[in-house]
């Protein structure tokens, strides 16, 4: 009878869990297609800095948002990497960028605002909604799953292209680092499993998923965008937490971007 119990309620919890499961089912694959890999564009046989990044969708305008210290490292001149069809390699490059920056976070992007309308109409397919952030005005709770996305170690960036995807949850709330490329105080969102070489500026994103906690079904429904990644706390036995900047300051980047020159330049005339 113990054993009967056992099953019928194994089988309870399975049963819920796939009557839910297309509230998030796909919903990691649905966002890839955002994440990108950037190249520094270097002369034959010189190594090439490179890091990860994403394309948002704000006002039907594409954005191109990655790290501070990714935009620096691979300056004005470099290629961005897509997934196209069937895995394939799309490829475009960039010339005389020039990055917007927060002052105070690891956050950098720049408008896509090309002349080729169909290159627009490409990346605006690609990219998630602005949206998606404003739904993340507090960090995680811990019992989320969370998906850190990008191309860590340049894994997935040559032959068939494919970010790569790590689940994780939150390790803290809100905390105030120093970061690692500035020496500044910032804010920032610790996760449970430490970062990689050219994860730097790759998104991070609550799925949504439904989750049981050992009475109830929970349903949430909806993808948010906790943030990026800027780098990983570590030591002597090796990375521990990785570090994400909140959305919030993706969100605040994104409304100086849009702002007409002489408003966002009026404080510095006063």
């Amino acid at each position: 009878m113990k054993n009967a119990r056992i099953v019928v309620g194994i089988v309870f919890v399975v049963g819920m869990f796939l009557a839910y499961a297309p509230l998030w089912a796909g919903a990691t694959d649905d966002v890839a297609p955002c994440v990108v890999f950037l190249r520094q564009d270097v002369p034959a046989g010189k190594k090439a800095n490179n890091g990860s990044g994403f394309l948002i969708n704000r006002d039907n305008k594409p954005f191109l948002v990655t790290a501070c210290h990714v935009a620096e490292s691979i300056g004005e001149n470099f290629t961005l990497i897509m997934s196209g069809s069937g895995g394939q390699a799309v490829r475009d490059k960039l010339q005389g960028v020039k990055w917007r920056t927060s002052l105070t976070a690891d956050v950098a992007l720049i408008p896509l605002d090309m002349n080729n309308p169909e290159k627009i109409k490409q990346f605006l397919s690609r990219s998630i909604s602005a949206d998606l952030i404003t739904a993340r005005q507090l960090p995680p709770s811990r019992d989320f799953s969370l998906i850190a996305m990008g191309y860590p170690l340049s894994l997935g960036t040559t032959g068939f292209v494919s970010p790569l995807s790590l689940e994780t949850r939150a390790a803290s709330g809100f905390v105030s680092m120093e970061r690692f490329d500035t020496k500044k105080t910032a804010t920032f969102i610790l996760l449970q499993s430490p970062s990689t070489s050219g994860l730097s500026g790759g998104p991070v994103f609550d799925i949504g998923r439904s989750f049981f906690d050992g009475k109830n079904m929970n349903v949430r429904e909806g993808v948010s965008l906790v943030g990026l990644i800027h780098g990983v706390v570590y030591d002597k036995t090796g990375g521990k937490f990785a570090m994400v900047v909140p959305a919030t300051e993706i969100a605040k980047l994104l409304d100086a971007a849009l702002l007409p020159v002489q408003r966002r330049y009026s404080s510095n005339s006063l």
